[in-house]
């Protein structure tokens, strides 16, 4: 399980078997559970579901930081994955 960052109280990562699907991850409060959000990075970054419960001002705030950061997702998803 790869972690791509503390945000605040967030944590930002990918689960390590899901390199089949398209650029994604991965948030939840605290350490990494199953019950986490995931939040698509192809194209738009687009919310897949909000498992965690996030709060919508606190899941806005993540969000526009993964577009301003996606680059950094996108080479990080390509060397854990590649």
């Amino acid at each position: 399980m790869p972690k791509i960052c503390q945000f605040g109280k967030y944590t930002i990562f990918f689960w390590s078997r899901e390199n089949g699907e398209p650029i994604h991850v991965h948030v939840c409060e605290g350490v990494p559970h199953s019950e986490a959000t995931k939040i698509w990075m192809n194209g738009m970054v687009r919310l897949a579901h909000n498992k965690s419960n996030i709060p919508t001002k606190d899941l806005n705030t993540i969000m526009r930081w993964l577009a301003a950061n996606r680059e950094l997702i996108e080479e990080k998803w390509e060397k854990h994955f590649n």
